[in-house]
């Protein structure tokens, strides 16, 4: 193996060497000791040296340690450049190898140059050792300080009056203490800050008790200042490290880490990657019904291709954002886009919807609504992944972030009832909601115009790749997304509404019953249903489950799936048993029938009462007509007593004509009795009372009084009087 001019070597020992000039017709070399700083060359055979390297005794070091002019300033290419002057014409002969010439060559070099023997001999030793070109004159800048010993070594600068002497710092100890003190004390939240830290570093590490155990800071020059312990902690500690100290890991990288990279990471084409997300609008509304009234902020969905910027779906609602008001975004992308625009007055163009009915490969959302179990019937029937950013993480999905930002800087200027961001915490911020007057449908109207509005712009600072270019494409989603399509067409699907309505609404189990489809207290009926027997069938062999899917939202319709084709499916109404809940939802069904419920509840200890006391008036009539019943049915049979039931029914009616008559009666006089006080009960007058026949009663026996028994009506007035008179039996 050969050896070259400034070729590294080391020995078993692992001293490092350079070789330095090679004279081969004298088998001359001369090598330095790399490793030692205050050595010189010294004088070696060339061939003892190759045969060295053959036998392993030597090894090449294969990285030359060269370094970039570009990394130093312009002070240090000065000094490199200075440094080279003065040596430069002693390198020109092999002379200044040899150490007896080197001598008068240095002395003389440096009484022409100014300079003293040592600089020159340094500036030898660093071109020879450095690998002999100019660049190993350059000054070690960045390496001052690297070295340091353990202690401060009386550096800094004294206060103006003498006061103290400065207190010296050990990396050993003090140190530990900065780096304690800012861990347990400034890390630890927002609140903290480094004064705090420093105050608690003295109090813990640098104080004393005296002897009635009161602790005291121990006086400057005894103890780090602050300025020491700052210049500790910006050593120890980086910018990074103390942002995440301070805000915590997800606030630092969404609002203070790097943004190196672009949106288009992951986005191979157009439709690869559709990005949903839901923000509350900035926009107060109002009542359709009634202008007056301010119904408060909507929820506005949108869908963003990430590779063309292209707004592909949205949705504007009441609803919170949550899963059944993301279906709805996501039925928007297969929309009858004619009928959308005729819906909300704005012309219609196909051009601005080049993503008609057309699925991507994946949705990336936020821990939100595609998170829900309901979110996987997107992977079951559609090709789909659902990919769903880290909690806190808006940047990962900052195209549709970016997306509600231009939206509303788009509409803001001329839409009433508009809120900037920044008045929703101001302290006494303005009323915008006076200004309220669009309702829901006017403001659907204008995002809906927005959105073509933006699919139609410009994006000055879209990365356009540069084959697009090429071809003459602008910066536009809709001519992006044309351009691009034909290398996604065999990756993407496309899919009808109808498709998607049933495939993303959520499934449930309803009960077929002889009164209709029940689910969640709601019947559902329809005529297919109805002509298969379903009911008749729950009526008559007992009920039975189905599949339905529904939407949460409102419980006018479900969808039910056949039992034996699942190809199948009807789609049935409220049947009039539940007609009343019509427009609610089910969550409002269900708090309504909560609420009859607990009404209900509150009910059953009155109807109970209720009950008590019906039984107690039936049973205060009943028992003294049983008494009188058994007193004037005693000794004849039970048969004898409806042997004369027509002419007993024939007595009792013309009695009771006379009682209730159906036309008015002529006044009769008042009886004498009217004049009695009101807590006294006439008795009946028998001159004037009717005729009843009285069954035979069997002979007296001598002795007996014959009593006639009394009606149960003058039973019950004696009664009464009895009560009034507060007489007990």
């Amino acid at each position: 193996m050969a050896l070259f001019k400034n070729d590294l070597f080391h020995n078993e020992s692992g001293t490092r060497y350079r070789l330095l000039h090679v004279t081969p017709e004298t088998d001359e070399a001369w090598v330095i000791n790399v490793t030692d700083e205050a050595s010189w060359p010294r004088r070696y055979s060339y061939a003892a040296l190759l045969d060295d390297m053959d036998k392993q005794k030597l090894a090449l070091v294969s990285s030359t340690g060269h370094r970039s002019v570009s990394e130093y300033t312009s002070a240090a290419k000065a000094r490199r450049k200075n440094a080279w002057k003065i040596i430069e014409p002693l390198l020109a002969s092999a002379a200044i190898y040899d150490p007896k010439l080197r001598g008068p060559l240095v002395s003389a070099r440096a009484e022409a140059t100014g300079a003293s023997k040592t600089t020159v001999n340094k500036y030898l030793r660093d071109y020879w050792r450095g690998g002999q070109t100019q660049d190993a004159l350059l000054p070690k800048f960045p390496e001052i300080g690297l070295n340091q010993p353990q202690a401060t070594n009386a550096r800094g600068r004294r206060p103006s009056d003498s006061r103290y002497e400065i207190y010296q710092m050990h990396r050993s100890v003090d140190d530990k203490h900065v780096i304690a003190a800012v861990k347990e004390h400034f890390l630890d939240g927002e609140v903290s800050t480094l004064q705090h830290a420093f105050q608690e570093m003295l109090k813990e590490h640098y104080s004393y008790q005296d002897g009635n155990g009161q602790s005291y800071i121990k006086p400057s020059g005894e103890r780090p200042s602050y300025r020491q312990f700052y210049t500790v902690v910006k050593r120890c500690f980086s910018l990074e490290t103390i942002l995440r100290g301070k805000k915590g890991n997800k606030d630092f990288e969404r609002d203070h880490d790097q943004r190196i990279g672009s949106a288009l990471y992951e986005a191979i084409g157009v439709g690869y990657i559709y990005e949903i997300d839901a923000t509350i609008a900035d926009v107060f509304l109002v009542a359709r019904d009634d202008r007056s009234k301010i119904i408060g902020k909507p929820t506005l969905y949108l869908i963003y291709d990430r590779y063309s910027r292209l707004c592909a779906g949205f949705y504007v609602g009441l609803e919170h954002p949550g899963w059944e008001t993301a279906v709805q975004a996501i039925l928007s992308l297969a929309e009858d886009k004619v009928a959308l625009c005729h819906k909300y007055g704005v012309p219609h163009d196909p051009l601005d919807w080049p993503a008609d009915r057309i699925f991507p490969q994946k949705f990336l959302g936020d821990c939100g609504e595609m998170i829900s179990r309901n979110s996987n019937r997107i992977c079951d029937g559609m090709e789909s992944t659902i990919s769903n950013a880290p909690p806190l993480s808006p940047q990962n999905k900052g195209t549709v972030e970016c997306g509600f930002r231009l939206i509303h800087a788009s509409i803001a200027p001329a839409t009433p009832g508009y809120e900037p961001p920044s008045n929703v915490m101001r302290r006494r911020g303005k009323h915008y909601d006076r200004d309220a007057s669009l309702t829901l449908d006017e403001f659907a109207a204008i995002i809906l115009r927005a959105i073509i509005s933006h699919n139609r712009r410009e994006m000055k600072k879209y990365a356009l790749d540069p084959r697009a270019a090429l071809r003459g494409v602008s910066p536009v989603p809709r001519e992006i997304w044309e351009d691009n399509i034909a290398y996604s067409a065999g990756v993407i699907s496309r899919y009808s509404e109808e498709y998607l309505r049933l495939q993303l609404l959520p499934r449930d189990k309803a009960t077929v019953t002889d009164q209709g489809i029940l689910f969640n207290g709601c019947f559902y009926s329809c005529a297919d249903v109805e002509k298969k027997g379903w009911f008749v069938s729950a009526a008559n062999r007992g009920r039975f489950d189905v599949d339905v899917s529904y939407d949460r939202r409102l419980v006018d319709s479900i969808v039910v799936h056949d039992l034996r084709d699942a190809r199948k499916s009807y789609s049935c109404g409220l049947t009039t048993t539940s007609e009343s809940y019509r427009g609610y939802s089910y969550a409002e069904v269900k708090y309504v029938q909560t609420t009859i419920k607990r009404i209900l509840q509150n009910g059953e200890d009155n109807a109970l009462q209720e009950k008590i006391d019906l039984k107690k008036f039936i049973s205060d009539i009943a028992q003294p007509a049983h008494a009188a019943m058994k007193l004037a049915t005693k000794g004849r049979s039970r048969s004898s007593r409806k042997a004369d039931i027509a002419a007993d029914r024939e007595a009792e009616k013309r009695a009771r004509r006379q009682d209730e008559p159906a036309t008015p009666t002529s006044p009769q006089p008042p009886a004498a009795t009217d004049r009695l006080p009101n807590n006294v009960v006439p008795m009946p007058d028998r001159s004037t009372a009717p005729a009843v026949a009285v069954p035979q009663q069997p002979a007296m026996k001598s002795g007996e009084t014959q009593v006639r028994p009394l009606s149960i009506q003058e039973k019950l007035r004696l009664k009464k009087q009895e009560m009034l008179n507060d007489i007990t039996k």
